[in-house]
């Protein structure tokens, strides 16, 4: 299958979205700006040939048709039940209003909270794998080249201007904010924290009936 022509103002979030890389972490690999790359992907700007040349570099890894990369595996998503829908605000009048109203609004505080929380926690548990798989892609990628290896046994892709130095300490930097990134919870630890979220409800609705 012919390889189609993907350069636009959104290959970088093209290319970032499959390495699972922060506008940040592109930005120091192209050596330029965060603020450049954002202006690219929102198609207000356009790099200039070194960076694009650069981000061609990794383009080549993207799977086909579009680049020569190997295709990545499934990653999970989070396995969590639905959570309701948000509760009523309205407080209900009492004999002792205001200490049921302090308790109540504590409580619809922290339901809130944990109901953030779980949100928040569905996507990181899916872009952890897939960085860790990206990672191991990428030193592949950004590896320096055997000069005695055949033209043909390496990967090529027009454009692209690999600097092993430059290239190697960003990947060093990169796998080191993987490592210092705390992983994601385990399904046991996000249930337990759905279980509390239940216990909170459970008072909130008793509160609203006294």
């Amino acid at each position: 299958m012919p390889r189609r022509s993907i350069f636009s103002s959104s290959l970088s979030s093209i290319v970032r979205a499959h390495f699972s890389l922060t506008q940040a972490e592109l930005a120091r690999f192209l050596d330029v700006s965060r603020s450049l790359v954002s202006e690219v992907e929102a198609g207000r700007r356009d790099f200039a040939d070194a960076p694009r040349h650069k981000l061609w570099v990794l383009a080549r890894y993207l799977p086909p048709p579009d680049g020569q990369g190997p295709t990545p595996p499934p990653f999970a998503t989070s396995t969590d039940p639905d959570l309701p829908e948000a509760l009523a605000t309205d407080l209900p009048g009492s004999i002792d209003q205001e200490s049921i109203e302090t308790r109540l609004r504590r409580c619809r505080f922290y339901a809130v909270k944990l109901r953030f929380q779980l949100g928040q926690l569905k996507r990181p548990t899916q872009n952890h794998a897939r960085r860790l798989w990206a990672l191991e892609v990428l030193r592949t990628a950004l590896a320096p080249h055997d000069p005695m290896m055949s033209t043909s046994s390496r990967m090529t892709f027009m454009g692209a201007t690999p600097d092993p130095v430059e290239d190697l300490l960003w990947l060093e930097r990169l796998t080191k904010d993987t490592s210092t990134t705390p992983p994601p919870l385990t399904t046991t630890e996000r249930f337990l924290l759905f279980a509390k979220l239940r216990g909170l409800e459970a008072e909130i609705k008793a509160l609203e009936e006294i």
